[in-house]
């Protein structure tokens, strides 16, 4: 009895390890495959004893099993399951079961729900700094096409800019005013310059012919929030395969510095398109 108990609660935290593991590699595997893995990992160290011979070998196979046999897949799934392993095991001798006087299923129960519970929120922090680190290394020259000129922008996608036009649900862009000042025609930037901070932007100050591809843009940051004129992106592209941007762009007035010294921040979908590109 002991055994099958020693295997059931063993399977259960490697079953919690995989998962997260999968999750953060972003090598999600069906359940099945999990609960068997589990099981190869737990089998063989509870009927032989841990020793590192024997633990090592019940990993080996137990993140085969989960991950497959591919070098990449199976060198990132068995690191995430080591960093989950360490963290759930400093997490469970902080709070332990024992020190608060239960035992048996009810010590089990919250053990697991603890190791849950800390490797859901590690889960947000890791996928947050991974966007982090991709928003920050993904910066790259553009090429925007407006009012018949051709414009350089180096821009640099933001996780932070979820900024959508309300009716299209089109992402929105931000380029830096005074990165395209001089490209614009006089009538479009007397129009913007007598725009009324706080308020609706008044899109009939604008040139008769522009006036169907502008939209009032809720903007919000951390500073607040604050109305702004959206431009329909008639082409706005990659410098470096001629992939095109769409959506909005808004032009930010200031002196405010763009961070990485891009002249545009791009919607955070552009993140997740590179990396599906890549």
């Amino acid at each position: 009895m002991y055994g099958e108990v020693a295997i059931a609660v063993n399977s259960a935290f490697n079953y919690v390890l995989l998962s997260f593991a999968g999750k953060v590699s972003r090598r999600p595997c069906r359940r099945t495959r999990i609960f068997f893995a589990s099981l190869a990992g737990s089998v063989p160290v509870v009927l032989f004893g841990a020793h590192p011979v024997i633990v090592a070998a019940a990993f080996a196979v137990m993140a085969v099993s989960a991950f497959g046999a591919n070098r990449n897949a199976l060198w990132k799934g068995a690191g995430a399951t080591i960093v989950a392993a360490l963290f759930a095991g400093g997490l469970l001798t902080l709070f332990s079961p024992g020190s608060l006087g239960m035992r048996g299923t009810a010590a089990v129960m919250l053990s697991c729900v603890t190791a849950v519970a800390g490797l859901g929120l590690l889960e947000r922090r890791w996928r947050g700094a991974e966007e982090d680190s991709s928003s920050a290394s993904f910066k790259a020259e553009t090429l925007l096409h407006v009012f018949g000129e051709k414009i350089k922008l180096t821009a640099f996608a933001d996780t932070g800019n979820g900024c959508t036009e309300p009716l299209s649900g089109r992402p929105v862009h931000f380029i830096s005013y005074r990165a395209v000042r001089a490209h614009l025609p006089e009538e479009v930037r007397d129009a913007l310059e007598r725009l009324r901070p706080g308020e609706v932007p008044d899109i009939g100050l604008f040139p008769a012919h522009l006036r169907n591809r502008l939209r009032p843009v809720r903007v919000t940051t951390v500073g607040g929030s604050e109305w702004a004129v959206g431009f329909k992106i008639g082409k706005w592209e990659y410098a470096e395969g001629g992939r095109e941007i769409d959506g909005y762009f808004v032009l930010t007035a200031g002196n405010a510095e763009y961070p990485l010294g891009a002249d545009a921040i791009l919607h955070r979908s552009s993140v997740q398109t590179e990396k599906e590109r890549g």
